[in-house]
């Protein structure tokens, strides 16, 4: 990194507060429970005070579910959340990792042991007794319901498909973890609509992001992947775009690896980094592609994440999305699903995620959809649990909606998704839980 590109320290970013509360008021977390006093204290408030030679941070620290609807409503462009971050930080290096952490943001190691082992895997995470054993050694909380694993990965599949000759030209995919070994077809159907673009796909060498470290603290464990990624991907994608699906995996690369965590070539990255749906929107501007859309009659909610709102790139998938005709799309209009990544799968957090997630699933209610389209993998797992609708990544329908598949695919869908309307009762989907 230069020093033309070394960023501000956050330390002096504080005093930048005018202490107006509009972070509190957007906080999600605030909104449910009293626990945690929200993003301007935990955040630039309680910095001021922070010392690096005295404990100076407290559990409710923890709470923060880390949406960053915080950064996007500050006047002042305090960036909250990782003020927030560097708290998490300081409380880990003060209390010490619990083994629970140590394990689950092992997601790139173990999700591949246990795509691998899937077909036993999966039916054992359903079994009542595993669930109660997990409950109570780990405090995963046996209502949620744990993502299903798939095998062969996405890595592998890539690797062993016949892809076609296009000779267009190369972009480089960031595939992330969950779509590796949890959400396949995400991976495939964005390979699948770039290379109907013209586009030759690239898959290059690549870890974790590193934002499951991040989320619970571990700023020493996200530095040292992020590391590993920027080294291999300014080596082997040789100037290319290069393309993510996974909204978390792309704030990731795109903006904590420079400004919280200071990784040398950062910024170089970061200016080579585009969601998949951005860039297939500016390729239609440019009307550089040759593809249209079959009509896919069908009524679809679009929820647009936490993590997406904070790229300010927009809205570029509901945009794609309209171009389909006969796709009847409205946006959900609720802040944050409130799962927060591994933060809705532990016990002791799971009523706070469950309550901030009820004003999005009695939106849904109301809404009446065939299906619901959302960019990231956190908010689709915590809307099917709400509602129990099928919920997909927008380039799947895109990929499904293609001229160049035929009716088969799209009809397939439209009637997949008649047997997924809510039913006359929706309500039945909320649980009812209690926060103190």
């Amino acid at each position: 990194m230069t020093k033309e590109e070394k960023p501000a320290p956050l330390t002096k970013l504080p005093d930048l507060c005018v202490r107006c509360a509009t972070c509190m008021a957007a906080c999600p977390v605030s909104r449910v429970t009293p626990r945690f006093p929200g993003p301007k204290q935990a955040g630039p408030g309680a910095q001021r005070f922070r010392s690096a030679a005295e404990a100076s941070v407290d559990d409710w620290i923890e709470l923060c579910t880390g949406c960053r609807l915080c950064d996007t409503v500050c006047p002042a462009g305090v960036p909250i959340s990782e003020l927030n971050l560097m708290a998490k930080g300081k409380y880990l290096d003060e209390r010490g990792r619990t083994f629970r952490d140590w394990l689950l943001v092992r997601s790139d190691l173990f999700g591949e042991m246990a795509a691998r082992y899937s077909k036993i895997v999966n039916p054992l995470m359903k079994k009542k007794a595993v669930r109660w054993l997990l409950d109570a050694l780990l405090r995963i909380d046996r209502r949620r319901a744990l993502p299903a694993y798939e095998y062969p990965t996405f890595r592998q599949w890539f690797r062993t498909r016949q892809a076609p000759e296009s000779g267009g030209p190369e972009v480089a995919y960031f595939y992330g973890c969950f779509t590796n070994t949890n959400e396949t077809d995400v991976g495939k159907a964005a390979v699948g609509i770039l290379e109907a673009h013209g586009l030759t796909v690239v898959v290059p060498p690549q870890r974790c992001c590193g934002i499951p470290r991040l989320g619970v603290g571990d700023l020493h464990g996200a530095k040292e992947m992020g590391q590993r990624n920027v080294e291999s991907l300014l080596r082997t994608v040789r100037g290319l775009d290069i393309i993510f699906s996974s909204t978390s995996c792309g704030l990731m690369l795109r903006h904590e690896y420079g400004p919280l965590l200071h990784l040398p070539g950062a910024e170089e990255l970061s200016r080579r980094l585009f969601d998949i749906c951005e860039y297939l929107l500016r390729l239609h501007q440019d009307g550089k592609p040759a593809v249209t859309f079959q009509p896919i009659p069908m009524k679809a909610a679009y929820f647009a994440p936490c993590h997406l709102r904070s790229l300010d790139i927009g809205l570029p998938a509901l945009e794609l999305l309209r171009l389909v005709p006969g796709l009847d799309v409205s946006v959900i209009e609720a802040e944050c699903c409130g799962l927060g990544g591994l933060y809705g799968f532990k016990k002791e957090k799971f009523a706070i995620a469950e309550e901030i997630g009820k004003d999005l699933a009695e939106a849904v209610a109301r809404m009446k959809p065939d299906i619901i389209l959302t960019d990231c993998e956190g908010c689709r797992m915590q809307i099917r649990h709400l509602t129990g609708l099928k919920v997909l990544h927008p380039v799947q329908l895109l990929r499904d909606a293609l001229e160049r598949r035929g009716n088969s695919i799209a009809k397939g869908i439209v009637n997949c998704s008649k047997t997924l309307i809510l039913p006359r009762h929706p309500e039945q989907y909320l649980l009812k839980v209690e926060v103190s």
